[in-house]
């Protein structure tokens, strides 16, 4: 369980660089461009927001699938039936779960059950490690392509960029 103040910490830590991305993103689509047309700027600065969110909510819910099942297939082919820590787990956990009183059929499919829950549970959460080391990465490459930019020159006027 969490606590309200806990959430709400938590929801100020993750937007805390908002500022950092959204005024630096701002200030670059605007260099350059005469006052009449910063409502078409801003227009097209939102369809690009827009657009760019559900294009990385898509490759982002694409990838955790993706990576998901590579990490499931690499875990499961530790849990076969020629391996012996596996048997044993299988063994163990049956045997506990019927000193709990459930039958012994039904144990062992309990203990199997589980088992592959906990491989579901570890792929996902290696799928969501990969996912954000992507995202890193992407965010690095993104950072030193940001000093290749055109320099704001907020004195200079009379160069449009767009037509």
């Amino acid at each position: 369980m969490i606590s309200f103040s806990a959430a709400a910490w938590l929801r100020v830590a993750q937007v805390a660089g908002m500022g950092f991305l959204f005024v630096p993103i701002s200030l670059v689509a605007y260099i350059g461009i005469p006052a009449e047309k910063n409502n078409a700027v801003a227009g097209i600065i939102n369809f690009m927001r827009n657009i760019g969110s559900s294009v990385g909510t898509s490759i982002v819910t694409t990838l955790i699938a993706r990576r998901s099942q590579f990490h499931q297939e690499i875990l499961a082919d530790n849990a076969r039936a020629g391996n012996s820590n596996f048997q044993n787990s299988v063994i163990g956990l049956a045997q506990h779960l019927a000193s709990s009183g459930v039958s012994a059929p039904d144990a062992k499919m309990q203990a199997y059950a589980r088992i592959y829950q906990g491989i579901q549970a570890e792929a996902g959460t290696l799928a969501y490690i990969d996912t954000f080391m992507v995202l890193a990465v992407g965010a690095a490459i993104m950072f030193f392509l940001a000093f290749i930019l055109r320099k704001n020159d907020p004195g200079g006027g009379g160069e449009i960029a767009a037509g």
